[in-house]
């Protein structure tokens, strides 16, 4: 079982983080994503789950044509854990990495 994080690791865990949201519980955290396309967003899926076998953590993902939208909660300790935040860490790196020029623009 993973400790759940206080919530100055929590705000401190997000400082390192890209624009990522915070529930109001400080439970979870949740980023979305829009792409050019629908292939591009299960190109993302695919890569995004890839680093999620590799940190033996998996988010909750909804898919709404071109949207990605990601969820990271740690369910057995009720809250975040550090693993929340690296995988997040990791999905940021992978979409400036992999997917920046492929995002739509607002």
């Amino acid at each position: 079982m993973h400790n759940r994080l206080n919530s100055t690791a929590i705000d401190a865990g997000l400082k390192k983080l890209n624009d990522w949201a915070l529930d109001a519980h400080k439970a979870s955290i949740r980023k979305e994503w829009a792409f050019d396309s629908f292939k591009t967003a299960m190109h993302f899926f695919a890569r995004m789950g890839e680093l999620a076998e590799a940190h033996d953590h998996h988010p909750e993902v909804f898919s709404s044509y071109t949207t990605m939208k990601v969820r990271l909660i740690t369910h057995d300790a009720h809250g975040l854990t550090h693993k929340d935040f690296e995988l997040a860490l990791a999905i940021d790196q992978l979409v400036a990495n992999e997917f920046a020029n492929f995002l739509k623009k607002n």
